[in-house]
């Protein structure tokens, strides 16, 4: 079963102290994830990547496209970054993606020190996939190719892959602290998702249980509350730093801001119908 490389964006921003806890509440979370759907792994770490073996790779997928720090990930096939070793690897991987006429490019990254740059061992590849693949008269095309094979070269393995597919980005949950979210519509769901994305973990308030059932693909675990009178005494119970609303700009200037004693959000305030609705099919799906 292939290993899976994963990478995260914001994260790799902060200073070294920050980076580090961030990281750790990412790994955490990928670890709390796979145990709540019953999947086995062994998750290791280097400086901008995580790779995870799992019981079942296909799962793991699922869960990592709703890990809130995922910026995206790849089944990667791991091999010595030995020029010799890694041509002989990438030939083999590259055979099955290559079609007649077919145009590739071969994009390389490199971390660690190396008799080689990126340039050169792209261009070393390359050149051997196209005479493995002479036959059927395929092509380079570096701006529009119908194949990508990439090759990222760590120390002394490299990682082989021919896709990426996407995470919902953001900061992992927690990462921010904690929002009581109130969810008495189906916009509730797009801006409790926000809020998510932003690294808050989140007290739900709802009148409705299963208005929030969608959230919990994304949020294992999620915990509601009933309404009450007053959302900010509630907040402070749940140890929240503030309240987050569904109140895009127009509601705002209907009905006013909230006011109290906490940090009030409006995740939607600059959205339109239409994205709003988009974010709330996605949420759904």
């Amino acid at each position: 079963m292939p290993t899976l490389l994963v990478r995260y964006g914001e994260i790799g921003l902060k200073s070294a102290s920050v980076r580090r806890r961030f990281e750790q509440q990412l790994l955490a979370d990928i670890r709390r994830r796979h145990a709540l759907a019953g999947v086995p792994c062994v998750i290791s770490q280097a400086r901008g990547r995580v790779f995870i073996d799992s019981d079942d790779w296909r799962k793991s997928c699922e869960i990592l496209s709703r890990t809130f720090g995922v910026v995206s990930f790849s089944p990667v096939t791991k091999v010595s970054s030995e020029v010799e070793e890694l041509k002989k690897a990438v030939l083999e991987f590259a055979r099955p993606l290559m079609f007649k006429e077919a145009a590739f490019a071969v994009r390389s990254r490199r971390s660690g020190n190396h008799p080689y740059t990126s340039q050169e061992i792209a261009g070393t590849l390359g050149e051997a996939i196209l005479k493995d693949n002479a036959s059927l008269g395929i092509t380079v095309n570096l701006d529009e190719p119908d194949v990508e094979v990439f090759v990222e070269v760590r120390d002394r393995s490299a990682y082989l892959f021919s896709t990426a597919l996407p995470g919902p980005g953001g900061m992992p949950l927690g990462s921010q602290g904690r929002a009581l979210s109130v969810v008495d519509s189906e916009n509730g769901l797009a801006s409790t998702w926000l809020m998510m994305k932003r690294g808050c973990s989140v007290l739900i308030m709802t009148p409705d249980r299963s208005l929030v059932e969608p959230l919990e693909k994304w949020y294992p675990n999620l915990k509601t509350v009933d309404p009450l009178t007053d959302p900010f005494q509630l907040a402070r119970n749940g140890e929240c730093i503030g309240i987050a609303l569904a109140w895009r700009l127009d509601e705002i200037g209907k009905n006013g801001p909230l006011k109290g004693d906490l940090p009030v959000f409006y995740p939607l305030v600059g959205m339109s119908e239409e994205e709003v609705r988009s974010l709330i099919d996605r949420i759904r799906a």
